[in-house]
């Protein structure tokens, strides 16, 4: 019996081994063809499809790390992120050795923002694998992520040795010097993307902003409108081209952009903000508040926004709403010296001097690098009538920007109150190098020759400007004044009788006419050339505190009646002595 057993065994042994030498090919065979029928419904994009067939392939064989790879692919693309990662990772560990799990592993960590994971992925890719230019370039991705730009940008130097005609490395390249600020390195690395292929709309879109950013507008103009020919629907294209249209002053041709950006998408704010500050450059203070009042339906809590509109508002003369404006600003950002700057500015232009003094104290404590902080509070001061403490403001300002235009002509201007007219106009030639263009400093030299009796310089400078095309309103004005000042009161006033016989409804220009009356004594026209102003454009502040201050004037007890009792009681006197003395 015990040999009859013994052969009994060893048959069963046999076969066993028989049956695995037979099967094992068969499964292996089965596990391949579902592998082969899960990559062909991945390629159709059926994922869940693909998905089971890996699950059946690893039910025939739990060890097969493709199935598990192929698995996990398929996960992700359906989003299944941490499903993912858990198939990558037991296709690890069963072929450590794979480039390609520890590649993918890498970008499901890299898109749940694991950044040092995805990292750490990449580089065993690398080791497994140096010449692998997908791993190189996304650790160069996960550098530049951590803004680690100049080691992101030896990782892709390494993907271009390895391959140096890939476009994506190039521009990944050049978004990394960009963010370094290398905007020079930045437009050469795009060029080098852009040779090997040349209809990449955002190649040609990041080397236009590149450009932009080196003061190169007519290259970023000129990539902007490439950027576009690939990707016409491109709305931030459009805005940026109308940034560099309008830093080009083509403003008309900035305002189309503009509208292209907004027409393709109704929520760019940048687009609205833009167009709003070139209507400002064009004195549309109309159409410049409509931009900024559609910025702020897009984002309420902008303060730079309600700063942008008690800019214009302020340019309007509309004082007390453009006050309204800079405290929404400061409302919503405490800490934007800006809109302190702004409000303090309205309050010195309602002669709210001692509220705007305080204004500007506090801008300039909270950013004393702030020039115009400075030069705000020493016009507050100088309005006070302390003339000293209001110089110290202005070389304050002056210490930060010796050549601030703004700053020299506020001191000139308070040294021409002082009585020290020299020194005045030395600080205003200084200034006027600076920013050769001002009307304001020239109007201030201006004011300079007239306190010297110098007319006739006074009136060539109004010339020159006529000449410069300065703006023709401000010149006729400031001409028309200084001929008052000169004693030809009938000259003045023949520059604005022409202009108005043409232009009957511009507030602006009847405000500069009742500027002119006032100058001349004739507070009775002024009062009515005010309030024709005041029809036509009936928000501007400014204007009514003109009004308010001719009617304070007429409602003063009148001086001449007292002067004149006393000049007859001393004429009488003169007769009595003499009669005495007979």
């Amino acid at each position: 019996m015990k040999p009859a057993s013994m052969f009994a065994s060893r048959s069963l042994l046999f076969w066993l081994i028989l049956s695995v030498i037979i099967w094992t090919p068969v499964m292996s065979a089965q596990t391949d063809d579902l592998i082969s029928d899960g990559n062909a419904f991945y390629g159709q994009g059926m994922y869940e499809e693909a998905i089971d067939a890996f699950e059946h392939a690893i039910d025939l064989d739990p060890s097969n790390a493709a199935a598990w790879y192929n698995k996990g692919v398929s996960l992700y693309k359906l989003g299944q992120t941490d499903e993912a990662i858990a198939s990558y990772e037991v296709a690890i560990g069963l072929d450590p050795r794979n480039s390609d799990y520890w590649y993918n592993k890498g970008n499901a960590l890299l898109s749940k923002g694991l950044l040092n994971e995805a990292y750490a992925a990449y580089d065993v890719a690398i080791q497994l694998d140096p010449y692998d230019v997908q791993a190189w370039m996304a650790k160069g991705n996960v550098l530049s992520s951590q803004q680690q730009y100049e080691e992101a940008i030896r990782a892709y130097d390494a993907a271009i040795q390895i391959a140096p005609n890939n476009e994506e490395t190039w521009f990944a390249k050049g978004n990394a010097h960009y963010n370094q600020g290398n905007y020079k390195e930045a437009v050469s690395a795009y060029e080098v993307a852009l040779q090997r292929n040349s209809k990449d709309s955002k190649a040609w879109y990041n080397k236009g902003n590149a450009q932009y950013n080196l003061g190169d507008l007519n290259g970023a103009l000129k990539s902007y409108e490439m950027a576009l020919a690939y990707n016409p629907k491109d709305a931030v294209a459009f805005t940026n081209k109308g940034m560099a249209l309008a830093d080009l002053k083509k403003y008309e041709e900035a305002i189309d952009a503009y509208q292209d950006a907004i027409n393709l998408d109704v929520t760019d704010l940048k687009a609205w903000t833009s167009l709003g500050q070139v209507y400002t450059t064009l004195k549309e203070y109309d159409n410049a508040v409509k931009a900024f009042q559609m910025a702020l339906k897009l984002n309420k809590t902008d303060s730079s926004i309600w700063k942008n509109i008690g800019d214009v508002l302020m340019l309007e003369k509309r004082y007390d709403e453009a006050l309204a404006a800079y405290e929404q600003a400061i409302a919503l950002n405490r800490k934007d010296t800006g809109g302190w700057v702004g409000k303090g500015k309205a309050l010195a232009s309602l002669s709210r001097y001692k509220e705007g003094l305080g204004v500007f104290e506090i801008a300039c404590a909270m950013e004393p690098q702030y020039t115009s902080a400075w030069v705000g509070k020493g016009d507050c001061l100088s309005g006070l009538g302390f003339t000293n403490e209001a110089d110290i403001a202005y070389e304050s300002a002056l210490q930060l920007d010796p050549r601030n235009s703004v700053a020299l002509a506020a001191k000139s201007k308070n040294l021409i109150s002082l009585g020290d007219s020299d020194t005045a106009l030395s600080s205003l030639q200084l200034a006027i190098i600076a920013d050769p263009m001002n009307i304001g400093l020239k109007s201030r030299l201006v004011e300079i020759y007239e306190k010297k009796g110098n007319y006739q310089d006074a009136l060539a400078i109004w010339d020159s400007l006529e000449s410069d095309m300065a703006d023709p309103n401000l010149v006729r004005k400031g001409r028309a004044l200084t001929l008052v000042r000169a004693g030809r009161v009938q000259d003045a006033l023949n520059l604005y009788h022409d202009v108005l016989s043409e232009d009957t409804g511009s507030g602006m220009l009847f405000e500069q006419y009742g500027d002119v009356l006032s100058l001349a004594g004739d507070s009775v026209n002024a009062e009515n050339a005010y309030r024709k102003a005041m029809e036509l454009q009936p928000n501007l502040t400014g204007i009514a505190l003109k009004i308010q201050t001719l009617e304070s004037m007429k409602n003063k007890t009148p001086l001449g009646v007292p002067v004149i009792l006393c000049a007859l009681l001393i004429g009488l006197c003169h007769i009595y002595i003499r009669r005495s003395d007979r």
